[in-house]
């Protein structure tokens, strides 16, 4: 009975002191912004606002005007992938300067009898810093791989852009024109000269023209969206992007037979095979006199297949590169065909309309076709630069290609 009482007694303890402890922490909770200072008759003496820490964030870089040159040097600048991978090679560097140093401190050493820990001082010596700056080239090229990528990818959205916006001012332009049309039709129906029924077809285009002009809107936000992802940066609301200047020059492919048949010898991917076959070589060499073959034979055929597996893919590079140069090249004199053919279009659209307006001045022919003619000849236009721009991407790509 004394044990309970004990017990009863202890619990109500327990509770008398929780309950103020709660209070206060109530009071600690709820003061978090603002510290309330009482006296000891309970009455509130002052309010305390608590400071807030706000964390230094790196300010961002806002452009208004941007050329394709600024934007490239934006990429270098502020593009996060590119910082990473700058991080990587520099790793990658101080490992391979720690496999220099190592290497010369191995150099000589031996261990009578000791095979293992030969082998381990003659890959030290030999082997590991040729491996470490392997990947360091292999991170380089990676590097700069990423660096084509973007900057294509930049120059693509950079222009596509640039025929949305003439695509937006033309269904601008013609939506204007329709209105005026709509207008004039309106006019003659309340005179009574036209039914009700004659503004049907208006209608119709008038929603085709404002739904395009939405989704032309919508392809200029998502690729200027793709912009600043790509830049690293935020572009202001109303962008301006300068133009480029003129044609494209053609590429000039009077030596291109050579030119191909050469690009293999200083390719990367030729370079990083020959070094993988030198590593399977140094490999091989080092189990072959450093070790009693009898007890690592099977290691030996394992890495004297090695070697023949990468000589057989170092002697497919030059045929494989030669491929790929000859389909790019075959892929970018058909879009040299289509910017022709564009060309002459656009060249009869400006006669047609010519033709037509010398009709208009003499009485012979409908304003609706000087419209009509307008707008084909704007389409021309529309389809010659985006040929212009296919042409222009496909002659980096293979310049890229063929310049290593």
């Amino acid at each position: 009975m004394k044990k309970i009482l004990s017990l009863v007694m202890a619990l109500i303890v327990m509770i008398a002191v929780s309950v103020p402890m709660a209070t206060l922490a109530g009071e600690e909770t709820a003061g978090a912004d603002n510290t309330t200072v009482k006296s000891e008759t309970g009455e509130v003496v002052e309010t305390v606002e608590a400071v807030e820490t706000v964390e230094s964030v790196e300010p961002v870089t806002v452009i208004d005007t941007l050329t394709l040159e600024k934007a490239y040097e934006t990429i270098e600048e502020h593009n996060q992938e590119l910082k990473l991978m700058n991080d990587k090679i520099n790793l990658y560097e101080k490992q391979y300067q720690e496999a220099v140093d190592r290497s010369n401190w191995a150099r000589g050493k031996s261990v009578g009898g000791d095979e293992e820990q030969n082998v381990t001082y003659r890959k030290e010596e030999l082997l590991y810093p040729k491996q470490r700056l392997l990947e360091l080239d292999g991170a380089k090229h990676e590097r700069e791989e990423k660096l084509k990528e973007l900057k294509a990818g930049v120059k693509k959205q950079y222009l596509e852009i640039g025929v949305f916006q003439e695509e937006l001012a033309n269904t601008q332009s013609e939506l204007a024109a329709l209105d005026k049309t709509i207008e004039h039709t309106q006019t003659q129906i309340n005179s009574g000269s036209l039914p009700q029924s004659a503004l049907k077809p208006y209608d119709a285009q008038r929603v085709q023209m404002l739904s395009k002009i939405e989704t032309t809107q919508r392809q200029i936000s998502l690729n200027l969206k793709g912009l600043e992802r790509d830049l690293g940066v935020k572009l202001a609301g109303q962008t301006k992007l300068e133009p480029l200047a003129g044609e494209p020059v053609l590429f000039d492919d009077g030596d291109i037979a050579n030119e191909i048949s050469k690009a293999w010898e200083d390719s990367y991917d030729y370079l990083s095979q020959q070094g993988q076959l030198e590593l399977a070589e140094i490999e091989c060499d080092i189990i072959r006199y450093n070790t009693y073959i009898d007890n690592n034979l099977n290691q030996l055929h394992q890495l004297e297949a090695s070697v023949s597996n990468n000589q057989a893919k170092l002697e497919q590079v030059k045929p494989n590169l030669e491929a790929t140069l000859w389909n790019k090249y075959y892929e970018l004199k058909n879009l040299e065909g289509d910017l022709e053919i564009a060309k002459i279009n656009l060249e009869d659209a400006e006669y047609t309309l010519s033709i037509t307006q010398s009709k208009e001045g003499l009485g012979t022919a409908k304003g609706s076709s000087v419209v009509d003619d307008t707008i084909a000849l704007n389409q021309q236009k529309v389809k010659l630069q985006k040929a212009i721009n296919a042409y222009s991407l496909a002659a980096d790509e293979l310049n890229s290609l063929l310049t290593k």
